[in-house]
């Protein structure tokens, strides 16, 4: 019996072992579970699409269980019904995008600037001098449509003799070049390669946008006072100023325009701990983001959250709000994981227990029967020899089971007294046989008494 209990005993760290290796195995697997976002961008060789890219990159580096697949589209009014549907999880926005009920804003990014882009010798100066002439306003369902076709129905330009040109911005740089159309309107971040590489081209210049020629007011002045007039229609737009010499040498003089803040966005579905991972690593990694692409200059805190039109998600408004997560929280998958393991060890020490306390009930019942086999041979004993040798097994007994006492073998217990009762009631019935044997005619010689 006790070389069984010693057997069980020594497959207890066999088995806590075991155990523990599944755990941490199970936790290992877990923490490697990687979480995949679809993020729309735009044209392959679009800046919504290399802005993504770095994105990418910098989110990736930093969270190693996060992955970004990035998915080209038409641009924002594509990458809106994506976020809308559940095609995307994160997706490139302009702030004036129509539709968009689960859309959510996770930051703004820069301004998109509206460039009106013409031939020289079309004597464009003003938004009035469009009236007659052929106009590009952006592929069919951009942004770039939605604003310029609102802005010129703001200033009274319909589209005659021919309805507008619509095509992407490196088709109406060339239809321009064509002399196909007279003015384009582009809108796109400030310093873009297709602007780049229109005023390259000395039969092409950037008009302003405004009502007419007005020599005497700054560009300043005239971006902010038409802004606010067309804001009232239109919103979420903003007054810019196309900078002195911003493209190679031109303008040479700052150019009064609007602007329109692109948002990085999400869908309101998105777990609100990804959104805040990715937002505090945005603006942790701006520095890295902005030597990389010049768009993430603009790049604020305080500037991001102000006028949106999607409201922030959870995620983002947890970062900027700076909404630490309460310790429980913070900690629960390592105390959730701690608890685990004492679970399973608190159930691993009640298994060794049982064992324990069974295996000295076995023991103890060992006596019991050496007892009990005792007493049945005292009752057949016919001499004093033999009732001997029954009282020094009977030593032995109690000598062995103070032994095991001694060495915790055996509990000191109800059991245990159990036995010490039958021990007592034993050596009592030596005695009195031993009392028996002595009145008996045989007596301890075995011969008749004179």
């Amino acid at each position: 019996m006790q070389e069984s209990l010693l057997k069980k005993i020594r497959l207890v760290p066999v088995v806590v072992t075991l155990l523990v290796t599944v755990v941490v195995w199970w936790n290992v697997w877990a923490a490697q579970e990687k979480t995949v976002l679809v993020y729309s961008t735009g044209s392959k060789v679009g800046l919504y699409h290399r802005l993504a890219e770095q994105m990418k990159t910098v989110v990736e580096t930093h969270h190693s269980d996060i992955v970004i697949e990035l998915r080209e589209s038409a641009g924002s009014s594509e990458n809106i019904r994506r976020l809308d549907n559940g095609q995307a999880h994160l997706a490139l926005v302009q702030n004036d995008a129509v539709g968009g009920g689960s859309v959510r804003s996770v930051a703004s990014l820069y301004p998109e600037v509206l460039h009106l882009v013409c031939r020289t010798d079309a004597k464009i100066n003003s938004l009035e001098d469009l009236v007659g002439h052929r106009i590009g306003v952006g592929a069919s369902g951009s942004g770039t449509e939605q604003i310029a076709t609102r802005l010129l129905q703001f200033v009274g330009v319909e589209p005659k003799p021919e309805p507008f040109w619509r095509g992407s911005f490196a088709e109406a740089i060339e239809q321009l070049k064509a002399g196909e159309i007279d003015a384009a309107f582009l809108l796109i971040g400030l310093g873009g390669d297709v602007v780049s590489e229109a005023m390259r081209d000395e039969q092409l210049t950037l008009a302003p946008i405004q009502m007419h020629s007005a020599e005497s007011e700054s560009p300043e002045d005239i971006a902010r006072t038409f802004t606010q007039g067309f804001r009232v229609h239109y919103p979420h737009t903003s007054p810019h100023t196309i900078p002195l010499m911003a493209y190679d040498g031109r303008p040479r003089k700052p150019v009064p325009s609007l602007s329109v803040q692109a948002v990085m966005a999400c869908g309101g579905d998105v777990e609100p701990e990804i959104i805040e991972r990715i937002t505090k690593t945005l603006f942790e990694q701006r520095a890295v983001l902005s030597q990389r692409e010049s768009a993430f200059t603009y790049l604020d805190e305080q500037t991001a959250q102000g006028g949106l039109q999607f409201p922030l998600h959870e995620g983002a408004e947890n970062y900027f709000r700076r909404r630490e997560p309460g310790f429980l929280s913070q900690n629960a998958e390592s105390m959730g994981f701690v608890v685990t393991l004492l679970l399973l060890g608190w159930s691993v020490l009640t298994w060794v227990r049982r064992w324990y306390v069974q295996g000295r009930k076995n023991r103890v019942d060992t006596f019991y029967q050496a007892i009990g086999g005792v007493s049945e041979r005292v009752h057949d004993a016919v001499d004093m020899e033999v009732l001997a040798e029954l009282e020094s097994e009977l030593a032995d007994i109690r000598r062995r089971a103070t032994d095991e006492l001694i060495q915790e073998q055996l509990a000191a217990d109800s059991s245990y007294i159990v036995f010490q009762n039958m021990l007592g009631n034993c050596q009592a019935l030596v005695e009195r046989t031993r009392g028996e044997l002595q009145l008996s005619p045989a007596g301890s010689s075995g011969q008749p008494e004179e």
